[in-house]
């Protein structure tokens, strides 16, 4: 049976998932009291939720002003991007060498969900790179980098709307974890390298042509 979420958690899990897929849109006003009503709670846990969307990237919050959702920027998701690939890399290496069968069919198994629910594509994508980072054994590495995922989720959206680039990654997907069952380190850290790169250097010159640094 799934845990029941504390108040703020469903303001987050309600308002993430509209950011990431869209439906609110950079710049929109996110409005304390009609979601309160929506909810049937207070202001309370829906200024919680602000605070934990924001520590997110997903949320702004402008004294006096309220909040909104973020806006993309080519320069965020850069650095984000250079610091995933730094510790992403460090997470796979420390994984390889304890990875087994159970870790490999999870990751599998995720790769088989995003085939079915292509609409779930950015959080299915988190959860496939943690579960290659799950053997590491370093939790606060891997909380990090959940973290990292997170801010770049609502990005993903907008690179698939750029590349059509759903099938190319599901292929790099299914490479690397190849050449993380045979143990080849460096194939697969070459290959997470390339898949992180590539695809972002495209989206931040989009996004510096429509003028958003």
């Amino acid at each position: 049976m799934q845990p029941l979420l504390s108040s703020p958690e469903m303001v987050v899990e309600r308002l993430r998932a509209d950011i990431i897929a869209g439906r609110l849109r950079p710049g929109e006003p996110l409005r304390q009291d009609e979601l309160a009503r929506s909810f049937g709670i207070s202001h309370i846990p829906v200024r919680e939720a602000f605070r934990r969307l924001e520590a997110e990237g997903l949320v702004s919050i402008r004294p006096r002003r309220g909040a909104i959702v973020a806006g993309l920027s080519a320069s965020e998701i850069q650095e984000l991007n250079e610091m995933r690939v730094a510790l992403e890399c460090c997470a796979l290496r420390l994984a390889i060498p304890n990875m087994d069968e159970r870790h490999v069919s999870q990751a599998s198994r995720v790769l088989d969900r995003i085939d079915k629910q292509p609409e779930r594509w950015a959080s299915l994508n988190t959860d496939f790179h943690l579960a290659l980072y799950e053997p590491a054994g370093r939790p606060r590495l891997q909380e990090t980098i959940r973290s990292l995922q997170r801010n770049v989720e609502r990005y993903l959206g907008e690179e698939v709307e750029v590349m059509g680039n759903l099938a190319a990654s599901q292929r790099e997907h299914r490479t690397m974890l190849e050449h993380v069952k045979r143990g080849d380190t460096e194939a697969a850290c070459a290959l997470l390298v390339d898949h992180l790169v590539e695809p972002n250097t495209i989206l931040v010159d989009h996004l510096r042509r429509i003028g958003l640094e």
